[in-house]
């Protein structure tokens, strides 16, 4: 790697559940694989891949926005920030995201899979939000993991145990077959309540908050399909605090509030925002993603106000979280170079 070529400089940082710190690599412009081996995703040269690894993924320094190099990740069974790569589909890579391997994606027995990757970027491009959606511009969307997902299998249920050996019993019955219009009447009914299901998970998938945002001030809308809007004017905004802190007898809880001064609000709420006991490498992965999503908001909301991102967003982060602990190994210089 050429000294002072800022863009094509990136560090991997293995990491555990527990944020303990194994190795870290320099990336340079050579081909990377990563491979699963003995529990623990590694990045590795193609002559450095022994027969045994697990091929994961595969990291590259290609054109990006632009016209800077960007370091991009292409594979299968790999969780980026907790949201699964789609196959064929290569994603950029940003300052502070975490790659880690599902145990159930690679068919191993729970505890299998131990360490993960923390990406450091100094010269980053503009991070992408991993948990967060961008619905306009200005305007971000917090949907909601694993709601709804009840109703998703009911309707999927439905239409697999129910519409579909109902329209196929009634084909054995001949035209004007008594039988045969009472079991495609039940088929029908059956497909209506599998549409009901599946339409009534999306609605909850995505009833959290949106927040949006001008010169003038923010808004807040919560719920689907009728939302409840809250505005706060730039007089009336104090501020962002985003929280990750330890919570009792053991486990990890996200609070991100927007500061007025008639006090302040909760902006998100719900179980994907809390891991108790000792919550696996994917849920870590997925709630520093979410973390990471707010603070970048926050700051845009700061630039769009005019205001200091610095002192318009206060930050607390428990020292002991997983990927905190990481990084503070890696500005130590606590860990050995591989």
């Amino acid at each position: 790697m050429r000294r002072g070529d800022h863009d094509r400089q990136a560090q991997l940082a293995s990491w555990t559940a527990r944020g303990e710190v194994g190795g870290l690599w320099l990336v340079d412009e050579s081909p990377i694989q990563l491979v699963l081996r003995e529990g623990w995703l590694l990045p590795r040269t193609p002559s450095e891949v022994l027969p045994k690894d697990a091929r994961i993924a595969t990291l590259a320094w290609r054109p990006g926005p632009g016209g800077r190099t960007a370091l991009v990740v292409a594979g299968a069974n790999l969780l980026l920030g907790g949201r699964r790569l789609v196959p064929d589909r290569p994603e950029i890579l940003a300052e502070g995201d975490t790659l880690v391997v599902d145990h159930r994606d690679v068919g191993e027995p729970a505890g299998s899979v131990v360490g993960g990757l923390l990406v450091g970027l100094p010269e980053a491009p503009a991070r992408p939000w991993r948990g967060l959606v961008s619905a306009a511009e200005n305007v971000a969307e917090a949907p909601r993991p694993g709601a709804g997902r009840a109703w998703l299998h009911l309707g999927l249920g439905s239409l697999v145990a129910g519409a579909l050996p109902l329209a196929a019993g009634a084909l054995a019955f001949a035209p004007g077959d008594p039988w045969r219009s009472t079991l495609l009447l039940g088929a029908i009914a059956a497909t209506l309540g599998a549409g009901i299901g599946i339409s009534l998970s999306r609605v909850l998938a995505h009833a959290g908050p949106t927040l949006e945002w001008d010169r003038q001030g923010v808004r807040v809308s919560r719920g689907i399909p009728f939302p409840r809007v809250q505005r706060y004017a730039v007089d009336d905004l104090d501020g962002f605090a985003v929280r990750l802190g330890g919570v009792r007898p053991a486990g990890w809880s996200l609070e991100v509030l927007l500061r007025t001064r008639g006090g302040d609000v909760l902006l998100e709420r719900g179980a994907h925002l809390r891991l108790a006991g000792e919550p696996s490498l994917p849920a870590v992965a997925a709630l520093e993603a979410r973390r990471l999503d707010w603070i970048d908001v926050a700051r845009r909301v700061a630039r769009t106000l005019g205001r200091s991102p610095d002192a318009f967003v206060t930050i607390q982060t428990d020292s002991d979280w997983p990927p905190e602990r990481a990084r503070g190994a890696i500005a130590a210089g606590k860990i050995s170079l591989s």
